[in-house]
């Protein structure tokens, strides 16, 4: 009984840390991909996972394995309300956080060819651009979080890339970053 008692403390005070280490960062990438509503219960989803699966964890790696439980929580959730959401990414993509006030001269121009130009491009490359942009994730940690090797997040990334500068450069036209494979 002292045994099991003390596995549960353990158990309690792992949870602790990795909530109080993961919370902030876990719900912001939530938000930055689903209505808050959508982001609070995707969090405690993840959380919730954590809790039942914590054997499963990756000593380690406990963050990027919540990205990922986390990017999977979204996608059912997107799935189950498919399309309620589509009006809530449309939204969301055509205002993404907004940062301080732009500075210098036609920076309100550029700000809304850049957001078009992201809006234009495929979901896969809309997410890895935005986790190396906005989760500051290296190319091994979005692999893990895509469920890929790191070389393979490189190349994604880097397409991505080359996409978004032809969408940039090319705004106007149709076919670039569309129906591309990765």
């Amino acid at each position: 009984m002292m045994a099991v008692c003390m596995v549960a403390a353990h158990d309690e005070h792992w949870f602790r840390s990795l909530y109080a280490e993961t919370f902030r960062p876990l719900l912001a990438y939530a938000r930055r991909r689903v209505d808050r509503a959508t982001a609070d219960e995707v969090v405690a989803d993840t959380f919730l996972t954590a809790w039942r699966r914590r054997d499963d964890v990756p000593d380690g790696a406990e963050r990027l394995w919540l990205f990922g439980v986390a990017r999977n929580v979204i996608r059912n959730a997107t799935r189950s309300g498919r399309r309620r959401q589509a009006a809530h990414d449309r939204l969301r993509l055509v205002s993404p956080p907004e940062a301080d006030d732009p500075v210098g001269p036609g920076s309100s121009e550029r700000l809304a060819s850049v957001r078009a130009a992201l809006a234009a491009l495929s979901e896969a490359d809309r997410e890895v651009l935005m986790l190396v942009a906005w989760e500051e994730l290296s190319h091994a940690e979005i692999g893990q979080v895509l469920g890929i090797s790191a070389n393979a997040s490189a190349i994604r990334v880097h397409r991505a890339r080359k996409r978004l500068a032809a969408r940039l450069d090319r705004p106007d036209h149709p076919g670039i970053g569309e129906g591309m494979a990765q």
